[in-house]
């Protein structure tokens, strides 16, 4: 497990637990922004985006940097981005819905 772990690599690590961190945050989205508000209304909804598209160029980086690599160096590659396919499908999922609400107004 810790050698997964390694693989993976400590800010590709943080960037898929802040994507998980923001998905129960959305519960919030919609508090008056005064206070804590300011941060769940304006800051953790603008955040999600930039996760989200940091989160599938890092995908993408990894599958175009797997391309005529042996399989021992195609392995760490692919579990890094299904890591981040599946937080960023996490993230569309969770949030897509909020952000949907906000176009029908």
């Amino acid at each position: 497990m810790i050698d997964k772990l390694k693989q993976i690599g400590g800010l590709r690590l943080t960037l898929v637990l802040l994507a998980l961190v923001s998905l129960p945050l959305v519960m919030f989205a919609d508090m008056e922004p005064k206070g804590i508000g300011v941060m769940t209304a304006y800051i953790v909804p603008s955040l999600v985006v930039l996760f989200f598209f940091v989160l599938m160029l890092d995908a993408l980086m990894n599958r175009v940097f797997m391309i005529e690599q042996p399989p021992q160096e195609q392995a760490p590659r692919r579990l890094r981005m299904w890591l981040d396919l599946a937080a960023a499908g996490g993230l569309l999922l969770v949030w897509g819905a909020y952000f949907r609400t906000l176009l029908q107004l």
